[in-house]
């Protein structure tokens, strides 16, 4: 029996001194012209190449209708208008490389489980997994399946725990000052322990409002987290909050402090680098972690932790705690509640 042909796909090739991203059609080879660094230009390319050759067949038997299938009329009529678009879009790149040949009646568990150990992260694994749980589900309401198949998901990973203390925040931002290049990162310390801001919300924020990021209104004292028109997933909300007082201050400081950079174009983004907005920042961060002393279990994710540790701590209501973080009440009782002074002590002394 023949073996079934993959669906094209992208992949790294040596051309001379450079490598570079082609698509690889059965035995023909396209060219993107995108180097290592360009993958994302080289999967927009793919997409684009897939779209101009392929007609996916819309509904039909299990039998016959490949994952390739729906992954590219989730990719045609629907991940654009995802909350995460471009995440979307990778995610079924990574689906469609592994999945893509297979007909929907060959999903099973067991190809769900490797599918978790070939992306070799049980996280990201998980999610690429309900990308596809949702690829699926919008091809069966749209043009029907007799079968729609089971994804089958790795268990979640625990939450993670580690908040940093006063003093491990205090040397952290000591750090930051005495390393060249690292301030940014007294500006990412601080805005994280005091706002439990996500890393890239973070990233995003300017100092005005705009469709691309968040914004802090300092007049008011409220920081948005979320651009004009985004749409965020329900998961991973971003509503505004009130900005601590002394945090006020620091921001006052720093907008003052990116005025005189460059007079004649204006430092846009809070959390900046001379005046460049930063993008990734976790080499200076590992670098100041170090510097302080601590281990790697110490991320840019732990200031969101630890902010929601010492709300916990200071017995702050639930509600107003969950609401500043973003998140739900029930989702901050079953992570941080514990970590209140007076938790459960009316139930601990009933009797």
């Amino acid at each position: 029996m023949p073996q079934k042909r993959k669906p094209p796909r992208l992949y790294l090739r040596n051309e001379g001194a450079r490598k570079l991203w082609i698509i690889r059609d059965g035995t023909t080879n396209i060219r993107t012209g995108c180097g290592e660094d360009e993958a994302a230009e080289a999967q927009r390319k793919l997409h684009e190449y897939l779209a101009e050759k392929f007609e996916p067949k819309r509904g039909g038997r299990s039998a016959e209708i490949t994952i390739g299938d729906i992954i590219l009329v989730y990719l045609d009529e629907k991940s654009g208008g995802t909350a995460r678009p471009k995440e979307t879009e990778a995610a079924l790149g990574r689906l469609n490389d592994f999945f893509g040949k297979m007909t929907v009646s060959e999903i099973r568990g067991k190809t769900c489980r490797a599918y978790v150990d070939h992306r070799g992260n049980t996280g990201g694994a998980r999610r690429d997994l309900e990308v596809l749980r949702a690829a699926a589900n919008y091809y069966h309401a749209e043009h029907t399946l007799d079968m729609l198949p089971k994804i089958t998901l790795p268990e979640k990973s625990p939450p993670r725990e580690r908040w940093l203390t006063r003093k491990e925040v205090a040397d952290m931002i000591r750090a930051a000052r005495k390393l060249k290049q690292c301030g940014h990162i007294i500006r990412l310390m601080l805005i994280g322990v005091y706002t439990g801001t996500r890393l890239t919300a973070m990233l995003g924020l300017q100092w005005m409002p705009n469709t691309s990021g968040g914004w802090v209104d300092l007049e008011k004292g409220v920081l948005h987290r979320k651009a004009q028109g985004e749409r965020v997933a329900h998961n991973k909300r971003k509503t505004p909050m009130r900005i601590p007082p002394r945090l006020v201050t620091f921001l006052h400081y720093w907008k003052a402090a990116d005025a005189k950079i460059d007079k004649k174009s204006p430092t846009l983004n809070v959390i900046n680098y001379y005046g460049a907005k930063v993008i990734k920042p976790h080499k200076a961060f590992r670098a100041v972690r170090g510097e302080a002393g601590l281990g790697e279990d110490v991320t840019p994710h732990t200031l969101r932790h630890t902010r929601a540790t010492w709300l916990a701590n200071a017995g702050v209501d639930v509600q107003q705690a969950a609401s500043s973080l973003g998140i739900t009440t029930d989702e901050f009782e079953r992570t941080y509640l514990h970590n209140d002074p007076e938790f459960q002590e009316k139930a601990a002394n009933a009797y």
